[in-house]
């Protein structure tokens, strides 16, 4: 289980129009993104914590770092 403040690294396998699937170790999350992915590129995420049910997450070390929620699973 994951908790709020941890780092998690991956990769994006698939990316469609409005979610991607990253693979996290042996897991895969399809994940709504707010931020645009490339196939194969290895993304760096730092979990914010829960909201209503999701789980949220945020890219770290990107050119366009705004503070911004990337991610809702």
């Amino acid at each position: 289980m994951v908790e709020a403040g941890d780092v998690l690294e991956g990769i994006v396998l698939e990316v469609k129009e409005k979610t991607a699937v990253i693979k996290f170790g042996n897991k895969a999350i399809e994940a709504k993104v707010l931020v645009d992915l490339k196939v194969g590129e290895r993304v760096k995420v730092k979990v914010k914590g829960f909201y209503n049910g999701q789980l949220v997450l945020k890219v770290l070390k990107r050119k366009d770092d705004s503070g911004l929620i990337d991610f809702r699973v």
